[in-house]
């Protein structure tokens, strides 16, 4: 994943984004830190669904929850 200023984010960073986007409100300035590709994989992302997301030091496991929630492992 590629963050907003163009180097590769880390697995913590990854979790940061995904805490960031459960958490507050799509019109809040934090919300627009979020990569818009992020954003993406995660609004696609249908419940019960996993998918991985590959960070600059490996590969992070992402699925949604039944409470619409993203959990990050």
């Amino acid at each position: 994943m590629i963050g907003n200023d163009g180097k590769p984010m880390t697995r913590d960073m990854v979790r940061a984004a995904i805490a960031t986007y459960n958490a507050t409100a799509r019109g809040a300035r934090e919300f627009a830190a979020i990569p818009r590709a992020l954003v993406t994989i995660l609004d696609n992302l249908a419940v019960g669904k996993t998918t991985y997301v590959k960070g600059r030091d490996g590969q992070l496991q992402v699925s949604r929850r039944k409470d619409g929630s993203i959990a990050a492992g």
